[in-house]
């Protein structure tokens, strides 16, 4: 007993030791993770909910130069009267409207203050003011795990995913995100902090770093600028209209050659623009009429259906008439398209369409008729291409010509005779697959 009794007290001494220790560990442990844990919420925790971001969100709607709708997109403010989108969005544009996200409460968009090529970004000066801007002195890019709020009939929701391995491209911070995010719209940390701002890379999605918006924002003019200014932004050099004879448009039924003009440079150019950012490639010939013209360009008629009115919507930008007496419309010239002047206060051209004349051939009776009626006197030349060549001589002083048919007028032909239904437009579809320069 009494040994049994030695034994127990050594024992028992071991145990409350022991216990000691573990209390004394665990106290160390608990002191440890309060500290990392305050450590922890000085660096997570921020003031912020849903409701707070979703206010700084807001939907932005883009129109061209006759005020047709072109486009819906996101955007958000940065500052209570600036609000940052991407460049890629609203260039082109003509006009652009602001309203609270997902809501029809649309005002003007004063313009923009700054822009960045490289960054994709475009800062704009906004009518509406708004205090529940996103902050980018607080933003985060170090999450992992990011969301995206939208509305849907009326109720606020979220998607969440995971972002990818952060890269550089020239020193500018981004993350992959393959998801269902929209571009334009920020994401945010689950802490509410602003992340990143969503933007779309060839096929795939990519969220730039806030701090990139930020340094946008430090180089921001005192007063806006017309957004339509932004349409000949660009750090992308064009080759030059020395080294281009011609093009060919490649369409599902032939080839056509054409040459502009130097008389028009301006629709020189921009045809040379148009046609390396390969704008008309799967465009329709949505307008064909036998003996007069075939017509394209449209912008609404690269995915339109069967039944779609199309025809409206150019680059988002017109052009000043340039009427040179020389181009006149004799059969197989290309002339710029336009709308009538109860839709076209300043009778501008379209950005991108353009027709060329299939015509027929013209009595110098019904030339005689046409000056009487408009006012104008045909040269000899006009008179005897009109009634040998053919044309359409009624358009003379109302569209502007820049260039003409070098080969394939018989395609041209072929096109005009085909059947039509609505407002001309071919029963069988007639595709531009691409435009390809012909160079010197």
């Amino acid at each position: 007993m009494q040994i049994n009794s030695l034994h127990f007290k050594p024992t028992l001494f071991n145990r409350i030791n022991n216990l000691f220790l573990s209390l004394l560990v665990a106290s160390c442990l608990m002191a440890c993770n309060s500290q990392t844990d305050k450590q922890q919420r000085t660096i997570d925790t921020f003031k912020g909910s849903y409701q707070d971001n979703a206010k700084g969100i807001v939907s932005l709607r883009t129109f061209d130069h006759y005020t047709r709708r072109l486009q819906d997109g996101y955007g958000f403010y940065v500052a209570p009267d600036l609000v940052i989108t991407n460049l890629s969005f609203i260039k082109g544009a003509y006009k652009v409207k602001a309203s609270p996200l997902d809501l029809d409460d649309f005002s003007t968009v004063k313009g923009y203050v700054a822009y960045d090529l490289d960054l994709d970004l475009a800062l704009l000066k906004v009518s509406r003011r708004n205090l529940n801007y996103l902050s980018i002195k607080d933003a985060t890019f170090k999450a992992d795990s990011v969301y995206q709020l939208f509305r849907k009939n009326r109720q606020l929701f979220y998607h969440q995913g995971q972002m990818g391995k952060e890269t550089a491209n020239d020193s500018i911070s981004f993350k992959s995100y393959q998801g269902e995010f929209k571009p334009g719209n920020p994401v945010f940390a689950h802490s509410h902090r602003l992340a990143g701002m969503v933007q779309e890379s060839g096929d795939s999605t990519r969220i730039l770093d806030a701090q990139w918006i930020g340094q946008l924002i430090k180089h921001k003019e005192k007063q806006p600028q017309s957004i339509y200014e932004l349409r000949n932004k660009s750090n992308k050099v064009y080759i030059s209209h020395t080294q281009v004879k011609g093009f060919r448009i490649i369409t599902n039924m032939g080839n056509i050659e054409i040459a502009l003009s130097d008389e028009t440079p301006r629709y020189r150019d921009n045809f040379i623009k148009l046609v390396s950012d390969h704008f008309y490639d799967s465009l329709l010939v949505h307008r064909v009429i036998k003996d007069f013209l075939i017509q394209t360009g449209a912008a609404d008629s690269k995915y339109a259906k069967k039944d779609d009115v199309v025809g409206w919507q150019g680059p988002g930008y017109t052009l000043k008439m340039n009427i040179v007496p020389e181009l006149f419309h004799k059969r197989g010239m290309l002339a710029a398209s336009k709308l009538p002047e109860d839709r076209n206060k300043h009778n501008r051209s379209d950005g991108s369409q353009f027709y060329i004349v299939a015509g027929r051939l013209f009595s110098d009776a019904e030339l005689d008729d046409l000056e009487a009626e408009k006012g104008i006197k045909y040269t000899a030349e006009q008179r005897r291409a009109y009634t040998t060549v053919g044309g359409a001589p009624y358009l003379d002083g109302d569209y502007t010509v820049f260039g003409w048919v070098t080969k394939g007028m018989e395609v041209v032909d072929r096109m005009a005779a085909v059947k039509t239904y609505a407002v001309d437009r071919p029963v069988d579809e007639i595709r531009i697959k691409t435009i390809q320069f012909l160079k010197k």
